[in-house]
């Protein structure tokens, strides 16, 4: 069942990812991006992360994204649970100081729900 379906799904999945990457890079373009995770052939399809200017939400961020209802996490995955920064993402990000924010995408999600994201965003960082 799993596999019924696989291919339109990773398809979709792959144009929900570009369409935030796309949506980032003209509507908030302090917006940096992690490795090689722009691109398809060489990054997880179902994740991307991004990093943010330090500001005085930097802190707070995924705490204020929480409250508007966008599940996403910090760091990376490998870092999940750990009090120290992340050592997958410092060994790929030259600034280490901007707050780091891992979206990870399915069959579930919309464009509508990533354009919310990234209006809420662009109201915290205003």
């Amino acid at each position: 069942m799993a596999y019924e379906h696989l291919e339109e799904e990773v398809k979709y999945i792959k144009c929900l990812k570009s369409y935030m990457i796309e949506k980032f890079k003209t509507e908030m373009p302090e917006v940096q991006f992690y490795g090689k995770c722009t691109d398809m052939d060489k990054s997880l399809y179902t994740v991307l992360s991004v990093s943010f200017p330090v500001t005085k939400i930097s802190e707070m961020l995924l705490f204020n994204l929480d409250i508007f209802g966008i599940a996403c996490s910090g760091g990376s995955a490998c870092s999940s649970g750990s009090n120290k920064g992340s050592h997958v993402l410092s060994a790929i990000s030259p600034d280490t100081k901007r707050p780091g924010v891992r979206f990870s995408f399915s069959k579930y999600n919309t464009k509508e729900e990533i354009d919310y994201t990234i209006e809420k965003l662009k109201e915290l960082f205003v």
